[in-house]
């Protein structure tokens, strides 16, 4: 925090320095705001930060102002009562519910058995971190969010293929 002086001897005390820094790889950012809460998203996901009195938060719905949600600093209640008033009956069921079972990079038969555009993994030229089709269909149509992986090609395929 810095001071400006004004007439009669009076200070403003100024709130706006930057209270945050980053650490930027190819694949992630690290954000580390000062006394405050450490952020993490992949440089790939196309999230941006907003910055308030000197701190960052993410701008998760990508509208370009700080919403209670997103504040860090509000209390577990507040920010979920916001986020959940955001929400479709839809969504917040989504977030009860888990997939079936899923492989990374998913199978081409069988009980984990999945496409991607279509295809077998080996024939779609798809990467190991991917979406299946499946998996595009109940992560975006049906508001799925909780992900039950059991059996992975590698930690680093794992890593990508949860971006967020």
């Amino acid at each position: 925090m810095w001071a400006i002086p004004l007439i009669g001897g009076l200070l403003i005390q100024c709130t706006n320095r930057i209270k945050w820094t980053e650490t930027v790889n190819e694949e992630c950012i690290l954000v580390f705001n000062e006394g405050g809460k450490k952020l993490g998203y992949a440089s790939s996901s196309g999230i941006s930060l907003i910055v308030n009195k000197g701190y960052a938060f993410k701008d998760l719905n990508k509208n370009g102002r700080l919403d209670p949600y997103e504040d860090w600093r509000l209390t577990v209640d507040e920010r979920a009562e916001d986020l959940a008033s955001r929400m479709s009956l839809e969504q917040i069921s989504g977030l009860m519910l888990y997939s079936r079972h899923q492989s990374i990079p998913a199978g081409s038969r069988g009980f984990m058995g999945d496409t991607y555009g279509g295809k077998p993994f080996q024939e779609s030229g798809a990467n190991p971190s991917d979406l299946a089709d499946g998996q595009i269909e109940f992560l975006e149509e049906d508001n799925l969010r909780h992900v039950l992986i059991t059996r992975i090609q590698s930690p680093e395929a794992a890593a990508k293929w949860n971006p967020a």
